[in-house]
C-alpha cells in the first residue's frame, strides 16, 4: 500500500506544487469576489494567479472558457480540502518543510521566499490530507491484483508502438488556428495540448503511448506516417478533429529482453491498479465535501461564461 500511495503521489506533486493558495496577497481586497464557499469569499486575483501559475508561457487571454471553468472547478475543489485539513487540525511543520525542500532540490532556492514557503506549506498538507484521511482505509489484495493483471493481458504483449502527443477540439476551425500555432508560430506543443485540448490526456500535456492497430484507422494511418518531431496534418474522426505530434516510436524488445520486460509491465499493472483506487478513493472524498460545502458562482465576477460543475447550491 505505501508504495501505492508513493506513486500516486509522485504524479500528483506537479500539480500539487503550483497550487496558489488562498493566502492574503497585495490587491487581494481590491479584486472582485468570483466565488463564495462556505464562509471563505474567493477573490478574482487568487484564481488569476493560480491559472498564470498552470498556464506557464500561456496568456490568460489565450485560455479557452471551457479550461477555465475546469480550472476553477480545481481550485475551489483544492480550496475545500485546505478548509477541512484545517477544521481536523491538521499542519505542516517546520521540519517537514525542510525535509520537502531536501528530498526535492528545484525547492530549495524557492523555500527562502516566504510567499513560495506558504505554497509549498499547502501542497504538502493537501497530500497529508489525503494521505491520512482519504487514502487510510484503501487496501489491495493479491487477488485484485492477478484479477487486474489477467483483465488487461493484452497489454503485457510486446508490440510495436507510438509516444505520441494529441490535441483533440471539436472544431475544423480551431484546428487549423491551433495546428499554425504548433508548426509555424512559437507555441510549445505540449502547452497547447495542456490547455486547448478537450482530449482526456490533456492534463499529460496530451502525451499517450499506443500498440500498432490500437488507434483508429483513420488516426492510425496519419501517425504511421510521422516521424519523430513530425506533426501531423489535421484529422477528423468522430470523435473530433486531431493533431498529432509523433515523439517516438516504440519497438519491441529482443527476446532475451522480453522476460524482465514481462516482469516490469506486470509491475506497473500493479502499481496502475493501486494509483486507480487511490484515486477512486479521493473521489470520493472530494465528492463528499463537494455535497456538504455552499458554493456560490459570482458570474458576473468571473469575465467568461463558466461552464464547471460545481454550481450546485
Amino acid at each position: 500500500m505505501d508504495r501505492g500511495i508513493a506513486v500516486h503521489f509522485k504524479l500528483s506533486w506537479i500539480l500539487l506544487v503550483v497550487f496558489w493558495s488562498a493566502g492574503c496577497s497585495s490587491g487581494r481586497y481590491d479584486s472582485p469576489v468570483i466565488a463564495t464557499l462556505n464562509a471563505r469569499e474567493v477573490h478574482r486575483s487568487e484564481f488569476e494567479q493560480f491559472l498564470a501559475s498552470k498556464m506557464g508561457d500561456v496568456s490568460i487571454a489565450e485560455v479557452a472558457d471551457t479550461t477555465r471553468s475546469q480550472m476553477l472547478d480545481e481550485y475551489l475543489k483544492r480550496l475545500l480540502i485546505l478548509d477541512e485539513a484545517a477544521r481536523l487540525g491538521l499542519n505542516v511543520s517546520n521540519a517537514e518543510l525542510e525535509q520537502n525542500s531536501h528530498d526535492n532540490p528545484q525547492m530549495k532556492s524557492s523555500v527562502a521566499n516566504a510567499a513560495a514557503r506558504d505554497e509549498m506549506a499547502r501542497a504538502l498538507l493537501v497530500e497529508k490530507y489525503y494521505r491520512q484521511v482519504a487514502l487510510r482505509d484503501v487496501r489491495v489484495s493479491p487477488e485484485e491484483i492477478q484479477q487486474y493483471i489477467e483483465k488487461n493481458q493484452s497489454r503485457l504483449t510486446d508490440r510495436p508502438g507510438y509516444l505520441v502527443r494529441e490535441i483533440r477540439v471539436q472544431t475544423r476551425e480551431e484546428a487549423d488556428r491551433l495546428h499554425g500555432e504548433v508548426t509555424r508560430g512559437p507555441k510549445d506543443f505540449a502547452a497547447v495540448a495542456r490547455l486547448r485540448s478537450d482530449a482526456p490526456n490533456a492534463e499529460q500535456s496530451g502525451l499517450s503511448s499506443y500498440d500498432e492497430g490500437q488507434l483508429p484507422d483513420v488516426l492510425e494511418r496519419a501517425v504511421r506516417q510521422l516521424q519523430p518531431g513530425d506533426v501531423s496534418p489535421v484529422i477528423e474522426s468522430n470523435y473530433g478533429f486531431h493533431i498529432f505530434k509523433l515523439e517516438q516510436r516504440i519497438q519491441p524488445h529482443a527476446p532475451e529482453e522480453r522476460r524482465s520486460q514481462l516482469d516490469v509491465r506486470r509491475a506497473q499493472l500493479t502499481e496502475e491498479l493501486i494509483a486507480r483506487m487511490n484515486q477512486q478513493a479521493i473521489d470520493k472524498e472530494l465528492d463528499r465535501l463537494i455535497v456538504q460545502a455552499s458554493i456560490r458562482i459570482v458570474d458576473s465576477a468571473l469575465g467568461f461564461p463558466y461552464t464547471g460543475q460545481l454550481r450546485h447550491n
